[in-house]
């Protein structure tokens, strides 16, 4: 199973233009300290809303943004009509502007031996997109592990693979250890030093302001580099992630389906 099979395409719904909009702040509050779960977007929430929940830029780049990952080709006099003012248009404002230009992918079942297999059609959907993205998948098989696929493209996984089935991939676990400690761990030793030094003295100090800016420049060094994990539950080969997904029950074609081509 080597060849490489896209999706079909069809006109976007306001629906489900709000559905990535929501996983994505979802997928976003497991790993992003600005981003607010305590929000439940929904198509009433304001852009101003939107925009804290999700600790999202200003209408100009917002919506560069969003024209880029919808492919809309759209000025930006369009979008901010459409953001601006931010405390009166909403996201349904916001949803519905992007659904009259965008589509949605839909997953294509593979046939085989007159069956209609849907996981597999999911799994050569994944390897086209990993492909879109740049990524050598002609090694990747239904039992390949994703670990290093996820570490290395997160992206590709959070963004276009995810909207294959909004709202189905189970909440993303990602592990930066050392950005993680370079910016919470080291900061926190450096605050310790810095109130010792109101009993101990200068030399505390200064070691609590060098320290603070050790974690300050660490966290800059290691901001970029890949994450040591990035895991979706317990998805831990391409088959689960395309059983994932296709089992879905989004845009689910009837007759007869198997697991078989994905074995």
């Amino acid at each position: 199973m080597k060849d490489d099979r896209t999706t079909d395409l069809v006109p976007a719904t306001p629906e489900y233009v709000l559905d990535v909009i929501r996983d994505s702040h979802r997928q976003q509050c497991r790993f992003d300290p600005e981003a607010d779960p305590s929000v439940a977007l929904t198509f009433e929430t304001t852009v101003a809303e939107w925009r804290d929940a999700c600790d999202l830029v200003d209408w100009r780049r917002l919506g560069r943004a969003l024209d880029q990952e919808w492919r809309l080709g759209r000025p930006d006099a369009s979008w901010r009509a459409v953001l601006e003012p931010a405390r009166s248009q909403t996201l349904r404002d916001v949803c519905e502007f992007i659904a009259t230009g965008a589509s949605r992918p839909v997953i294509r079942p593979l046939t085989t031996l007159g069956r209609s297999c849907r996981p597999a059609g999911a799994f050569l959907a994944i390897r086209s997109l990993l492909r879109e993205a740049g990524t050598d998948v002609d090694q990747v098989s239904p039992s390949t592990p994703l670990h290093d696929y996820t570490r290395r493209h997160p992206a590709v996984f959070l963004g276009p693979i995810s909207r294959l089935a909004p709202n189905t991939l189970p909440a993303v676990g990602v592990s930066m250890p050392w950005y993680e400690a370079s910016s919470f761990a080291i900061p926190c030793i450096g605050l310790l030093l810095l109130i010792a030094g109101l009993f101990l003295g200068p030399g505390w100090t200064i070691a609590g302001v060098v320290v603070f800016l050790v974690g300050w420049a660490g966290s800059w060094l290691t901001a970029g580099l890949p994450p040591e994990r990035v895991e979706f539950g317990d998805l831990r080969t391409f088959r689960d992630l395309a059983r994932c997904l296709a089992e879905s029950g989004d845009g689910q074609e009837g007759g007869h389906e198997t697991h078989r081509a994905v074995s």
